[in-house]
Parts: C-alpha cells; structure tokens; sequence
C-alpha cells in the first residue's frame, strides 16, 4: 500500500511544481511525461531481464511513445487516456506478464499514472499554442 501512496504523492508533487513553473502549460510536457514513464519497465529488463525482457519492453515503451506523438500532433486527451492505459499495464506487467520491475514498482507506477492521467485529462491548463501542429 506504501507504494501505491507514495505514487500518488509523488504525481501530486509533480503536477503542483509543474503549475508553480509554468511548465504545465507547455504542450509537449504531458507527452514527454508519458514517453519517460514508459522507458522504465525497458530500462529495469536491461537490468534484470536480459534481451529477450528488452526486446518486449521495448516494442511496448514505443507504442507509448507511439501515443504521446499522436496525442501532441492531435488531441493532448490521447496523452491522457495513454497515461492511465500505462497504470493499467503495470497492473498486469507486475503479475501476468513476470516484469523484470521490483515488486514495488507496479503499485507506485500505478498511483503515478493514473493521478497524472486523470491531470492530462481534466485539471491541466490549456497549453500555450505557440508552435503547436
């Protein structure tokens, strides 16, 4: 339960001191949230995992990347509903599909996704339009 919390916390930190900067408001900042979130289980397989743990984490890290481009290129909601698809895929990673992740991982990213998900989707200010496709 530790983890879970502390994910949550750890989100909440996040979205307060990305109003407090500014950063919020920039377009690209879910999207690069998104992307760096989802290198992570990659990053543990090189780790613990060996190739075969790679090569899977690594097709999964692009189809988020995949979703972060499309939701900056298009609706950031896309960035959003991909945020929290992640929290559900380390529900499933941690147990299903034996995740190279520390056991504590899976609940922490869990808490992290889904607070920063439901951010992108509903709270975050409308990004400055500047170079914006």
């Amino acid at each position: 339960m530790l983890p879970f919390l502390a994910g949550i916390a750890f989100a909440l930190l996040a979205i307060v001191l990305l109003r407090l900067s500014g950063m919020s408001r920039d377009r690209a900042t879910g999207p690069i949230l998104l992307v760096a979130i989802a290198v992570f289980y990659s990053v543990f397989a090189v780790d613990h995992g060996g190739f075969p743990a790679f090569a899977v984490q690594a097709v999964i890290a692009v189809l988020f990347t995949a979703v972060a481009i499309l939701g900056y290129r298009t609706r950031l909601a896309w960035v959003g509903v991909g945020m929290i698809a992640h929290g559900l895929f380390d529900a499933v990673a941690q147990t299903a599909m034996n995740s190279p992740a520390p056991g504590w991982w899976g609940p922490f990213c869990i808490g992290v996704d889904v607070v920063l998900g439901l951010w992108l989707l509903t709270l975050r200010p409308e990004p400055v339009r500047g170079d914006a496709r």
